[in-house]
């Protein structure tokens, strides 16, 4: 993984190490009102929008308006940072015809994975059980700018061992997740992904990408190393910026979508807060590398996406 030098250089690929002959992004699902998984493209379809390799999950499902007569999808969006297990269990199936020692992987998790608090009342909160076994969270580590790494070696099928622990009664305290890097011995592939992002690059050659693509289990769309992803729509842009103006001069706004509105509020209560939905997020005034303008103007966007299904 020395390849990595170059990651949040603003290419999608960034991700993944350089120098692989193609690159692929897969495109973690999103959820149905029955739970049932569902790709971006019908999302897309459903909301009469085009969609590009390039593109945000908000580009497809939340567009500036919808045909006459017609609803805007609903629904959850994806899961960000792990693939859901049919889509993980569809790739290593994949992966294992493109290496050829499919026992020797090495995998790499985000070292937050599994640190989680039990909070019981009456009884004081306490460590869950870590579904990390210790000798492996005080093994090797792997560093990246602003994110530390567990890394960890085994067969592929191992990258599948924390979403295959339902019957483990522990379970409700364990996120499923598989890891954030993969790449066997031979380097004949990489899988990359990130804890805020609702995709995975994979990266491996042109034979391997081109059958991804083609793979009706799982959502593919090729990539090349230098594409970026696309900015956001304009008509989104310029809502949260009035949206940022208003909160910074009255304290409330509303930003209005085919969804449903979202009403904001800033609080200073405990501290300043962005508050909108039921949920909340500390703002930081005097922040020396960031403004409370711009921090205001990312929290909206979060808000928005992670609100998908309650509009």
């Amino acid at each position: 993984m020395d390849r990595l030098h170059s990651i949040w250089d603003g290419r999608i690929a960034s991700l993944a190490p350089t120098g692989f002959p193609a690159y692929g992004r897969l495109l973690h699902p999103a959820y149905g009102l029955d739970d049932m998984l569902v790709r971006w493209d019908a999302i897309a379809v459903h909301n009469n929008v085009p969609i590009r390799s390039t593109c945000d999950f908000v580009h497809v499902a939340l567009p500036e308006a919808v045909p006459d007569g017609a609803t805007a999808w609903v629904g959850d969006p994806p899961r960000l940072g792990t693939l859901e297990p049919g889509q993980a269990e569809r790739l290593v199936e994949v992966l294992a015809c493109q290496t050829k020692d499919a026992a020797t992987v090495s995998f790499a998790i985000d070292a937050n994975f599994g640190q989680h608090t039990l909070l019981t009342p009456p009884h004081p909160p306490e460590p869950a059980p870590d579904p990390i076994p210790a000798g492996v969270r005080q093994g090797l580590r792997m560093r990246l700018p602003g994110r530390e790494y567990i890394i960890y070696r085994g067969s592929l099928d191992d990258a599948l061992v924390w979403i295959r622990q339902k019957n483990d009664p522990n379970w409700r305290w364990i996120n499923a997740q598989t890891p954030h890097f993969w790449w066997p011995q031979d380097h004949a592939w990489a899988v990359a992904s990130d804890s805020v992002l609702p995709w995975s690059i994979i990266a491996g050659s042109r034979d391997l990408i081109a059958q991804l693509v083609r793979d009706t289990e799982i959502e593919v769309v090729p990539i090349s190393e230098h594409d970026v992803l696309d900015a956001r729509p304009d008509w989104l842009t310029a809502a949260m910026r009035r949206a940022v103006a208003e909160l910074m001069q009255q304290g409330q706004a509303v930003i209005a979508t085919t969804r449903g509105s979202v009403v904001f509020r800033v609080t200073q209560n405990d501290g300043m807060k962005l508050e909108s939905g039921g949920g909340w997020a500390r703002l930081h005034p005097r922040r020396a590398n960031r403004s409370l303008e711009d921090q205001v103007f990312d929290r909206i966007l979060g808000a928005l996406m992670s609100q998908l299904h309650l509009l």
